[in-house]
């Protein structure tokens, strides 16, 4: 582990409530939990939530994800990406494993990844998100 890296402590969420908006760009080492809308990108090594009521448009990279309400875009997880039975995903998911229950809708393409290529694609991610700023 690097010096300079924050290492996400236990109950560490960001989270952004019902009749929240949010565009932009988030970037965390911790857990996120969205019940409002967000559309941009999102990136972190800890899970992310995106609840019944709530809506994502864009680019998320996490370590875990699980969808119970609206997402999409472009989905990518280190580990487990995890499809409830009210989500509603359209758009290209990657990842380690994958759980989808009776009645979720998958509208997309999945394609089954390793750790090592979830760290090769955060590191591009990384590195082309420097060049442009």
């Amino acid at each position: 582990m690097a010096k300079n890296e924050v290492v996400p402590q236990i109950n560490e969420v960001n989270r952004i409530a019902g009749g929240t908006e949010l565009r932009g760009t988030l970037i965390t080492t911790s857990d996120i939990r969205i019940d409002g809308f967000f559309e941009g990108k999102i990136q972190t090594r800890g899970k992310v939530v995106i609840g019944e009521n709530a809506q994502f448009i864009g680019d998320l990279f996490c370590g875990s994800a699980d969808i119970w309400g609206k997402m999409e875009g472009n989905l990518v997880t280190g580990h487990q990406a995890g499809f409830k039975s009210k989500a509603k995903f359209e758009g290209a998911l990657q990842c380690n494993r994958i759980s989808i229950e009776e009645g979720a809708h998958f509208n997309g393409t999945c394609r089954m990844i390793t750790e090592a290529e979830y760290a090769e694609m955060i590191e591009k991610y990384n590195s082309s998100a420097r060049k442009t700023k």
